[in-house]
């Protein structure tokens, strides 16, 4: 199968998946929301940040070095399953350990109870890492969707909300992540047909041990700068603040995660396989920021303008106050995720060192605007400082990958320009709506009408920015990959 069918067939698949599960996290979402307070998903959400500085080191980074490795050996499948397991193992008892120092340090009743209960994912997750990045590797995206839906139905719309229903609190949370985990462990597994065994040289385990370790402390590096945030309102402000910006955060980013996820995970082996060469480098680099960045712009754009209605709707009444916090995190989410696609880019071309530079960078910057947004006590100046170093990265990664791609400046800027075209079409479409429509009428009828409108708004920015985009090298790619594309664009394809 061709690159461009492989890229085809994993957005495709994964589509699929993402209109499903997102349907159900939305359900998920609004029914938790009624049954438990924010105080639930607060501890819930320290909890996990708290875990989340092992997490990163847990598995070592071993998916992504076996995705990444040119040929697999014998032996490699054997030593990543035990680097990972082993890691991850070590790190669980680690949190069974200090587990009390969270709860201390936040003064929180059964946060260490709660702690000790998800740490059960590094084991659980040690495992999968190898599975669902053997099946990444292989394009096995049709299996890797229909995981991923059952395991988040069964997981979180059967144990979770089951739990929920019977007053469980924050349990019901913690049963809902771990049931999803653990069925995604065993499905992918299966799926991905390899043996337990642990028989390999110590070349391989060093292979995986120093890839993955550069590659978790990036990752850990990645994950301090976007957390500080979290770690900041849980201590200063509580549970009941952390609730809020937790699902604030959830409301900003669900549209868009899944989406990037898809063409993240399908794109990434088929980067890492053309190796260095630059023209194939820019012309991933342009596909997925033109797709992604787009979207993820113009659904940030609706976000900000329908803010109220999603959280009544989705919400409840009672979150009102999470308005101004999905606003302010809304202008977030266009730059993260193009950085984040840049990301990947630097990890196809082998640079995690320059990655890692930009990454300490921001870690640098963020310590500083919280250390000025820290004794205001106020959530929405801690939410403009994330808004903030997200866009400085954006600048750094930028500048960085157009002089290592050495990609001129009219291609940079012509991207620049298609994404403000479809974000400000789907933006204004959603503001007019809200316009034209009483704030006396129904949430949930205004909101369908805002989606309606925003989606109006986005297909007509695509056709506005198609014009600019065909100039792009990107376009032409795709028309000599693909006769369909040829055949609809015939001037690209001579």
């Amino acid at each position: 199968m061709s690159k461009i069918k492989k890229l085809a067939s994993g957005v495709s698949w994964g589509a699929i998946s993402t209109i499903t599960v997102t349907g159900f996290q939305l359900m998920f979402m609004a029914v938790m929301a009624r049954l438990l307070d924010p105080a639930s998903f607060g501890l819930v959400a320290i909890a996990n940040v708290c875990l989340r500085f092992f997490s990163y080191f847990a598995q070592m980074g071993v998916g992504p070095a076996l995705i990444q490795k040119p040929v697999l050996e014998k032996g490699d499948i054997a030593a990543a399953l035990s680097v990972s397991l082993g890691i991850s193992c070590l790190f669980f008892l680690v949190v069974q350990i200090s587990a009390p120092l969270f709860e201390l340090f936040y003064d929180m009743p059964q946060l260490a109870n709660v702690a000790r209960a998800l740490s059960l994912n590094f084991i659980i997750g040690g495992f999968s890492a190898v599975s669902i990045s053997l099946m990444q590797r292989n394009t096995a995206f049709r299996s890797l969707a229909i995981i991923d839906v059952l395991s988040y139905v069964l997981g979180y719309g059967l144990v979770g909300m089951g739990a929920a229903y019977y007053g469980l609190e924050a349990w019901a949370l913690v049963a809902a992540f771990l049931s999803q985990m653990t069925l995604t462990a065993i499905l992918s597994g299966l799926a991905a047909g390899f043996s337990l065994d642990f028989r390999y040289s110590r070349s391989q385990r060093r292979h995986f041990l120093k890839f993955g370790g550069r590659y978790s402390f990036i990752g850990f590096t990645e994950f301090i700068s976007a957390s500080l945030d979290s770690l900041l309102i849980g201590k200063l402000l509580g549970a009941t603040a952390s609730g809020l910006y937790n699902r604030a955060s959830l409301l900003a980013n669900l549209p868009v995660q899944q989406p990037a996820g898809i063409l993240t995970k399908a794109l990434f082996p088929i980067m890492s396989a053309v190796g260095n060469q630059r023209e194939k480098q820019i012309v991933g680099l342009q596909l997925s920021t033109l797709l992604v960045g787009s979207y993820a712009f113009a659904v940030s754009a609706g976000i900000y303008i329908a803010a109220a209605d999603i959280v009544k709707v989705l919400l409840g009444e009672k979150w009102l106050p999470a308005v101004p916090i999905l606003q302010m995190l809304s202008c977030a989410v266009g730059p993260s995720y193009i950085s984040h696609i840049a990301g990947v880019t630097l990890d196809s071309l082998s640079r995690l060192r320059l990655k890692l530079l930009i990454q300490l960078c921001m870690l640098a910057l963020i310590c500083g605007l919280l250390a000025w947004a820290a004794p205001t006590g106020n959530i929405i100046n801690i939410a403009a400082a994330m808004v903030i170093m997200e866009w400085v990265r954006l600048g750094a990664m930028t500048v960085k990958l157009s002089r290592l791609l050495r990609m001129p400046a009219w291609q940079i800027l012509t991207i620049a320009l298609c994404i403000g075209l479809v974000a400000a079409s789907t933006g204004l479409s959603v503001y007019a709506v809200t316009l034209l429509l009483s704030p006396e009428l129904n949430s949930a009828f205004r909101l369908g009408s805002e989606i309606a409108a925003g989606a109006a708004g986005l297909g007509i920015g695509f056709l506005l920015a198609w014009y600019p985009a065909v100039r792009l090298p990107a376009m032409r790619f795709l028309a000599e990959q693909s006769p369909l594309f040829a055949r609809l664009f015939p001037k690209l394809a001579n």
